[in-house]
């Protein structure tokens, strides 16, 4: 085999090797191409709210990599989300980490009168329903509530005082978690993902720190 024959075998392997050791996970944001101290240049919000968002939202630098602040102080209930479109059947399960700082006291998710999250996840299915992710104040863990049957859903990922300040990873299954709560097969892709930070229904503060979204094709 001459030379140029043996670049292109190698070439050939190196590439099938790069697509086996990069299909498992994919990242949906490392945030590297935001602007510390900014609000993040990939992620967006309804546009009547930004002016607010920029004040909540925010990336930060710790230990070598970018992560994202929210910190609610201003009685501020405001989403913001990343357009995300991917193959659940590839993919179906999404990991993040998060570290709960300020818990809003006395929240609970199941009111719409105390309906506040240091920490929230969203996967959106277009503009009409979504899964909502929480590490609650008060409510255990696999409480869940559904805000709009049939449209929207908040499960408790996460929940109480002990693990704050410390980051916790966790990984959702998206098309069982959708057959369970909308009790039927998830024939479409997400449409994203979103993040919110809030303690108005509360007023009080809330705080959390985001970081690592990936899909994956292992749990």
């Amino acid at each position: 085999m001459n030379i140029k024959s043996c670049a292109v075998v190698f070439l050939a392997l190196l590439g099938c090797f790069a697509g086996t050791l990069h299909a498992e996970e994919v990242s949906v944001d490392s945030l590297r191409q935001s602007e510390v101290g900014a609000f993040p240049s990939r992620w967006k919000t309804y546009p009547f709210y930004y002016g607010k968002a920029e004040k909540v939202y925010k990336v930060v630098s710790e230990g070598g990599k970018n992560i994202l602040r929210a910190e609610d102080k201003i009685d501020a209930s405001i989403p913001i989300f990343k357009d995300f479109h991917w193959d659940v059947t590839k993919y179906p399960y999404l990991k993040f980490k998060w570290r709960a700082q300020i818990l809003p006291a006395g929240a609970r998710e199941t009111s719409r009168a105390t309906n506040d999250s240091a920490c929230a996840v969203y996967v959106g299915f277009g503009r009409t329903s979504a899964l909502k992710y929480t590490w609650s104040s008060t409510l255990p863990v696999g409480s869940y509530w559904a805000k709009e049957p049939g449209k929207f859903y908040i499960i408790v990922k996460n929940s109480g005082a002990s693990g704050v300040g410390h980051w916790h990873a966790e990984t959702v299954a998206v098309p069982s978690d959708y057959a369970k709560y909308f009790g039927k097969e998830l024939t479409r892709k997400p449409s994203g993902i979103g993040v919110m930070t809030d303690g108005n229904a509360m007023h009080q503060a809330a705080a959390c720190d985001y970081a690592d979204f990936r899909i994956s094709s292992t749990p």
